[in-house]
């Protein structure tokens, strides 16, 4: 009883432990930011396994043709302003010979990588290169691993978790040697089928569109702690912010190669018999596995949230129009035509005052004011007198048109004048005269 009780209080402390470890590495909130670099692959010249159509992958392997040759010079040229602080090779003689024109230009020589040599070819080796069943087998395992299969061997020789943990290791000596912007000569398959499987906005439709010819260049940016984005293939330039299919994909690419990775990890520390080895990849191992998963559903969320916050949002090069209101000039202008009335034309005929007067002293005096002199109030139990409205207004009315044809007649009977500006003492209708005689009569009426 008392060693059950013991073993409990024990597997309890360790499963505390194992939580709150992995909830300080699964945090969102890592310790330290690695430094970023940019890391340049390029291929090398043709080999004379090339020229033969020949798959050749052992080491150190063929050397460069004279056009493998050419090819390294016309690429030291191209690479010359790249500022380049390291230069790597593979430990395969044509890599070592395609970089050593840009070496002696940067008065170095290069590091030999064994970790970036050509993948494997197992019993592919020596089938032609361009066509047949050897071809198609030496590049299907590489294909499954892009999709996520790294446990699948190439037939005969290592499957992409041992590939994968290579070259990871070459580019991680690179890293710490503190090279920032270095430039790694290796091969074909090695640059492409590593590529694809690492960087987080893959394109696999450029193994298809553009497969890497001697002296591709590859460049991506990024660490070995945080991952990597690809910036050019082969003269194309890749977007670091790619479609939400890829983004997905690379979700579950992240999560399907955790455990594979992990698994790998082990088993390889167990061959060397080191316990402390065996124990850290165990932990190193359940972390990552443990954080790929939590991780999974926020990071296919966010993805699926960037995307549509991205599409709903406008164009940069389209200015945001809200509720669009016409162009101010035209504004302006209208609202001048509606408030400002066209000035009258201006008379051509002037009326003599002595004419004039009489008749508009009689039609101001129809415009005016009704005669409220008696009082407008009506009081209580007293009788409305009726008018007879309608008599009186059709006898006003035919007397303001009487009135008005005999003005129109002395207006024709006038001699014509011109009216000019000096004519100051012309005697004119000014219609504030009427206004005033009907305001005095409405203010009457309001008294």
């Amino acid at each position: 009883m008392h060693a059950s009780s013991s073993t409990r209080r024990v597997l309890h402390v360790v499963f505390t432990a194992i939580t709150v470890a992995v909830l300080f590495f699964v945090s969102g909130l890592p310790a330290w930011a690695a430094e970023s670099m940019t890391l340049t692959f390029v291929r090398h010249g043709q080999s004379e396994a090339n020229a033969a159509d020949r798959i050749d992958t052992s080491v150190p392997g063929p050397g460069l043709t004279q056009l493998g040759q050419d090819q390294a010079e016309e690429v030291a040229v191209i690479l010359a302003d790249r500022g380049f602080d390291g230069i790597y090779a593979s430990n395969m003689v044509r890599t070592q010979l395609t970089a050593a024109p840009l070496a002696a230009d940067m008065g170095q020589t290069a590091v030999v990588l064994p970790g970036l040599r050509e993948i494997s070819a197992g019993i592919f080796e020596g089938s032609p290169e361009s066509q047949g069943l050897g071809r198609l087998g030496y590049g299907l395992a590489p294909v499954l691993w892009t999709l996520g299969a790294r446990f699948v061997p190439v037939l005969g020789a290592p499957d992409g978790n041992a590939f994968d943990a290579r070259v990871d290791g070459a580019i991680q000596e690179i890293y710490d040697n503190g090279d920032r912007n270095a430039v790694a000569f290796s091969h074909g398959a090695t640059i492409m089928f590593w590529v694809m499987m690492n960087v987080d906005n893959p394109d696999l439709t450029l193994l298809l569109s553009h497969p890497l010819g001697n002296t591709g260049i590859v460049v991506i940016e990024g660490n070995p702690e945080d991952g990597w984005l690809l910036k050019e293939w082969d003269g194309v330039a890749v977007s670091a912010n790619p479609p939400l299919l890829t983004k997905l994909f690379v979700d579950v690419r992240d999560v399907v190669t955790a455990p594979q990775t992990a698994l790998y990890n082990v088993v390889q520390a167990f061959t060397t018999g080191d316990i402390a080895a065996l124990a850290n990849a165990v932990r190193d191992g359940v972390t990552d596995v443990v954080r790929a998963v939590v991780e999974f559903v926020p990071n296919v969320v966010r993805d699926i949230v960037d995307e549509f916050n991205r599409s709903a949002a406008p164009a940069e090069d389209e200015p945001v129009t809200i509720n669009a209101a016409p162009d101010h000039s035209s504004v302006v202008s209208a609202a001048s035509a509606t408030v400002e009335p066209e000035p009258a034309p201006q008379a051509t005929e002037e009326v003599d005052e002595a004419d004039a007067t009489p008749l508009l002293t009689k039609i101001k005096k129809r415009a005016g004011a009704t005669d409220l002199t008696s009082g407008n109030k009506v009081k209580p139990g007293d009788t409305i007198e009726s008018t007879d409205t309608d008599t009186d207004t059709e006898a006003a009315d035919a007397e303001l048109d009487a009135e008005v044809g005999e003005l129109e007649g002395s207006v024709t009977a006038l001699p014509d004048r011109a009216v000019t500006p000096d004519d100051s003492e012309t005697d004119s209708v000014d219609p504030a005269d009427t206004d005033s005689d009907t305001d005095a009569g409405s203010g009457q009426a309001a008294a």
